[in-house]
């Protein structure tokens, strides 16, 4: 790859997405470190602040994708607020008071809970939570029965013969929690980011909050070649006018795209 130019076309970056999966994109132009350029830079067909927030948007998407697929989450867990109990449009405290309860949670069982979680709105406003957990023992949950008042989606699980828990520690300080297991590691990956959607991101933007919040020190995808391209990635599983995006299950393929040192 030539060093001294500011801008190279058609690079190749294969990045390696926990044990078994690779990403190849095949960038139109990029910039390379260590240069800089003061010019002003408008992408085709971007609109300033429109522009803007499908940029942010995918990035998003992008950034939930890799920290759920590369860590071996247990439970997808959705959490929510009891009005009773607190203010559930305050995202803000709802963060703050359960980053605390994670922190005590950890330092008395000595289990080093993980968790990535997407804020959503409901439809008539107010503020939950979708993501994961890792290292919740079981036996720190207790499992639904038909018996309990419960929203006709759960029952109807439950009905199937699907195990569905709650936390009673995060429900007595916070309010309702459906937890089941991760069994379907790639779709459930995938699934989070559906989440991500424009009213939700001008929201958060408005709050000046974040799209998603996650543990210190999960994993994330790895970089494992760049080069230029030899050829056009063939029948792209994701193309605009700047990029085209594949996916492997091997890295030879990948790597047979681009020129390799």
């Amino acid at each position: 790859m030539k060093l001294s130019q500011m801008y190279l076309h058609d690079v190749g970056i294969v990045r390696k997405y926990g044990d078994e999966k690779y990403k190849l994109v095949q960038m139109g132009t990029l910039r390379q470190k260590g240069f800089e350029d003061d010019r002003k830079h408008t992408a085709k067909g971007e609109a300033g602040n429109d522009g803007k927030l499908e940029d942010n948007i995918s990035r998003a998407k992008q950034t939930i994708f890799e920290l759920a697929y590369c860590n071996p989450w247990e439970w997808f867990v959705t959490l929510t607020l009891n009005p009773d109990k607190y203010n559930h449009y305050d995202l803000e405290k709802y963060i703050k008071d359960l980053s605390q309860f994670v922190r005590d949670y950890r330092k008395k069982s000595g289990n080093d809970l993980k968790y990535l979680l997407v804020p959503e709105t409901h439809i008539k406003g107010g503020w939950h939570l979708h993501g994961f957990f890792l290292n919740l023992p079981e036996s720190e949950l207790s499992r639904f029965t038909m018996l309990d008042k419960l929203p006709y989606k759960i029952r109807a699980k439950i009905d199937k013969g699907q195990a569905l828990y709650t936390w009673k520690a995060y429900q007595n300080k916070f309010g309702y929690a459906c937890i089941e297991r991760v069994r379907n590691h790639e779709a459930v990956s995938k699934y989070m980011t559906k989440y991500i959607t424009e009213d939700v991101m001008k929201t958060i933007t408005e709050l000046n909050a974040h799209t998603f919040y996650a543990s210190k020190g999960l994993k994330r995808s790895v970089v494992v070649a760049t080069d230029l391209m030899k050829r056009p990635i063939e029948r792209p599983d994701y193309q605009n006018d700047y990029c085209a995006v594949k996916w492997f299950d091997d890295l030879e393929k990948p790597l047979d795209y681009i020129f390799t040192e």
